[in-house]
């Protein structure tokens, strides 16, 4: 038997090789029309990024190799050009020479891969425009890098920038590759997140990581021209009307198959563009059979077929084509797309169906989110991770999962996959026994934490809400953040009102239990715990949101832009180079808060800043990625300065200086013009609720606020039902006519003769708002300083009795002062 393949590195080398161990006496001819007959097509941009230094460990094989070990014609920078089924021949091409020839086949193996897409923009031709699919394409790009990124080093030019175009694996592994050789890197992705395989709670966190790497990330935005340039650099020209200039620009926004052959031989194509086959990768034409990039394959989850251009399944398929050839009834049953990418220190990937898929194919799930550590957060060297499981709500078989992360995320997408593949259910999740110790795992695997969540919303323990359904799923409902005050000041869900768990059955009693509830917390333990309490009590309609915040603030990073604190700018260390503290001057304390999840830094950190005096520095070394948000937001919150925010692994390592002392600027600076002045001249009850909302939100933010109460304002300072004996027949009139204390004030409008203040202050009550004596006392309490105006006092027969305690008596002086004093003033 003769058998020819056409194409080599994954599918057509694992063809010949495969046939060959099975049929000694066949001849097999392998034709690829590449200088390189079998390749490790997945580390070209590791060689460009000089993570693997030898070249030569790329080669896989060679025609030399594959003749002494197996026999095996490899004949390399030859192109099959056509094929004629009916004769069974081929037309072959020596790319080299430009000789011609035809080479008969009993049987024949089509594994052509697929090409890169050239996307049809002016310049796009450009020398300096290249993609990056074989060994070739990596030389070139290689010696290009080598030279500019040299000059840059002799000083000879300034550094080399690059942009990569398509934010998939390829696209984020080589533009890893290029910063790790000095290069400015920018991504351009046109869709509104990177790394497609993944859906966007999943893939935000990566792009975050990438920025605060270094690499300028731009989504929703796509290339739109390429045009030369005087120095030898082009101007990308993007849809969104910015100009980025270049020396470098990788194309990477997917591959088409390399169907040309297949469709002139009259082939069978599949819906997407690729070769259709049967399960035994048998084409339509009974002796041509075809496996790897250019064919479609049946999904386990989505229906239809799919082109899926993956390295393992395109060795897999190519077993299977030989097998049958060989005369074995080998099955390929279907590819479900599992896929995994390292991006710096992150790693993300998926398997089975993405909620988008699931979404166009119009197929029930339900989803749920954990953010459990990669192992045991006593032991060293974790941090959280992103895992999402995608699961029908009846039977509850395992669709689809993803995860981001630090460590450990492989290997529990592979739990996934065999999940996916066996069509095991999100009970059987909660069963699965994996292997634990702590620098490996959790007694309670991520795995498991999955499938008890997901289990859960099956048996009606838990009821979720979604990030993306927002704020559509919280209107009208009660939306309330169970986490620290810490963790609520550092950043809420707009509309959000703070009932730490530890409060939350009393502060619950009284509310409504027709009122729809939405809980969070941080990752949705401590709002799972409360919709515990909510559902036994009886409450129609409470729900806690899927992965809690760290899953909102993923979802929509590119569309509330705002909701969640801006990175702040970073520094990098040289490679290999040790975190050294700077002692500025003061006390330096370090802080080790590896494994402590938010907010264990911060309440370590605050904790520690009880001992400390203004100018002593603290050092604290995180394993948080998302430290590199409420680290900052915490210390510019409580007036400290940050000096230096440095990545390392999955966190972080923060300096900062207390109270702004020395080496920067704090949020306060009491040495001249701060905070805020009230005057206070309404005795409404709604104008009065908004200065107090104001100078509670300015004292929390550290700020001194002093108010001026006169004329109707000095209403919400009396006592209620305090009466004294010297007053006039005058003053007890206006004393008797006007509201005595904030108990007593009404609405300026909408007051509905005393209805629509008792609305107002159920509503407020519902939402856990806090009533106004509250809010008065909360600025007493952290502060504020009163001062009632002693000329109004006299002219409406207020005495100093009748307002509560701790109202200091002053003039027209006084609120002066004070205003000279303050940043700001406002009149209420």
């Amino acid at each position: 038997m003769k058998i020819v393949v056409v194409g080599g590195v994954a599918a057509g080398a694992s063809v010949a090789a495969r046939a060959r161990r099975l049929d000694e006496d066949a001849e097999i001819i392998l034709f690829e029309r590449g200088h390189h007959v079998s390749f490790a097509n997945c580390g070209l941009p590791y060689h460009i990024g000089n993570v693997i230094k030898d070249r030569e460990r790329l080669l896989v094989q060679t025609p030399e190799s594959l003749r002494e070990l197996l026999d095996i014609d490899a004949r390399i920078a030859h192109e099959v050009t056509s094929i004629d089924p009916a004769a069974k021949t081929v037309t072959v091409k020596d790319v080299d020479t430009g000789e011609q020839y035809t080479e008969a086949y009993d049987a024949l193996a089509l594994c052509p891969g697929a090409n890169a897409v050239h996307i049809p923009i002016p310049g796009i031709d450009a020398p300096q425009v290249r993609v990056l699919r074989r060994i070739g394409d990596m030389d070139k790009i290689k010696a290009l890098v080598d030279r500019e990124t040299e000059q840059a080093a002799r000083g000879e030019r300034g550094a080399m920038r690059a942009v990569v175009v398509g934010a998939g694996y390829i696209g984020l592994e080589m533009a890893e590759s290029l910063h790790h050789r000095g290069v400015q890197v920018t991504v351009v992705e046109a869709a509104d997140q990177i790394l497609p395989p993944v859906d966007r709670e999943i893939a935000t966190p990566v792009m975050n990581h990438l920025r605060t790497r270094g690499i300028d990330v731009r989504v929703g935005a796509s290339a739109a021209a390429i045009a030369q340039q005087a120095d030898g650099s082009v101007k990308v020209e993007l849809s969104t009307n910015a100009f980025i200039d270049a020396d470098l620009v990788i194309m990477s926004v997917g591959v088409r198959p390399a169907t040309e052959l297949a469709k002139a031989a009259g082939l069978e194509l599949g819906p997407h563009g690729g070769i259709k086959v049967d399960d035994h990768m048998r084409t339509s034409d009974p002796s041509i059979w075809a496996a790897g990039d250019a064919v479609e394959t049946p999904h386990p989850v989505l229906p239809g077929t799919y082109l899926t251009p993956l390295a393992g399944p395109a060795n897999r398929q190519g077993r299977i084509v030989a097998d049958n050839i060989c005369g074995r009834d080998s099955v390929y049953t279907f590819t479900q797309g599992t896929s995994v990418v390292k991006v710096f220190d992150m790693v993300a990937g998926g398997t089975g169906a993405t909620e988008r898929q699931l979404k166009a194919a119009g197929i029930a799930y339900r989803a749920a989110h954990v953010h459990p550590s990669g192992h045991a957060g006593y032991y060293p060297g974790t941090a959280m991770m992103h895992l999402k499981v995608l699961f029908d709500p009846e039977t509850g078989r395992v669709l689809g999962g993803q995860a981001s992360g630090f460590d450990g995320v492989d290997k529990r997408l592979d739990v996934l996959a065999m999940a996916v593949r066996e069509k095991l259910t999100v009970f059987d999740l909660e069963e699965v026994e994996l292997a634990y110790a702590p620098p490996f795992g959790s007694a309670k695997d991520p795995v498991n934490m999955a499938g008890f969540v997901a289990s859960n919303t099956i048996r009606g323990d838990i009821k979720l809400w979604y990030p993306q359904e927002f704020p559509a799923a919280t209107e009208g409902a009660r939306i309330v953040d169970v986490r620290t005050p810490q963790e609520y000041e550092l950043w809420h869900i707009p509309g959000a009102v703070n009932v730490p768990i530890g409060e939350f059955r009393e502060r619950s009693r009284d509310w409504d239990k027709n009122v729809p509830v939405r809980l969070y917390c941080a990752v949705g333990f401590r709002s799972y715990l409360a919709e515990r309490i909510l559902d036994q009590r009886g409450f129609a309609d409470a729900r806690t949101l899927s992965g809690g915040a760290n899953t909102f603030r993923a979802w929509h990073e590119v569309e509330m832009e705002g909701a969640a604190p801006q990175a702040p700018a970073v520094s990098y260390p040289a490679a290999g180079a040790a975190f050294a503290p700077k002692q500025e001057a003061g006390k330096l304390i370090e802080l080790d808060c590896t494994g402590l999840a938010c907010p264990g830094p911060i309440m370590k950190m605050s904790k520690a800043v009880d001992d400390l005096k203004p100018g002593d520095q603290i050092s604290v070394t995180v394993s948080d990625p998302g430290f590199a948000h409420d680290g900052p937001a915490w210390a510019a919150a409580n007036g400290h300065t940050v000096t230096g925010l440095t990545p390392q692994g999955a966190g972080y390592h923060m300096d900062l200086t207390v109270g702004g002392g020395p080496g920067g600027v704090g949020l306060v600076d009491n040495s001249g013009r701060d905070g805020m002045s009230f005057v206070v001249f309404s005795g409404d009850l709604d104008k009065v609720l908004a200065a107090f909302i104001i100078a509670n939100g300015a004292l929390a933010m550290g700020k001194p606020v002093r108010m001026f109460f006169t004329f109707w304002g000095l209403n919400a300072l009396r006592k209620p039902g305090v009466k004294t004996a010297d007053k006039s027949a005058l003053d007890k009139l206006f004393g008797a006519m006007m509201p005595a204390g904030p108990g007593a004030l009404k609405l300026s409008q909408m007051n509905m003769a005393g209805a629509g203040t008792a609305m107002i202050k159920k509503v407020m009550k519902d939402h856990d708002v806090a009533p106004l004596p509250q809010l008065i006392e909360s600025a007493m309490e952290r502060g504020a300083e009163m001062t009632a105006c002693t000329m109004t006092m006299d002219l409406l027969g207020i005495r100093a009795a009748e307002l509560v305690d701790g109202v200091k008596l002053g003039g027209v002086a006084s609120f002066i002062a004070a205003s000279d004093a303050s940043a700001s003033t406002l009149f209420i």
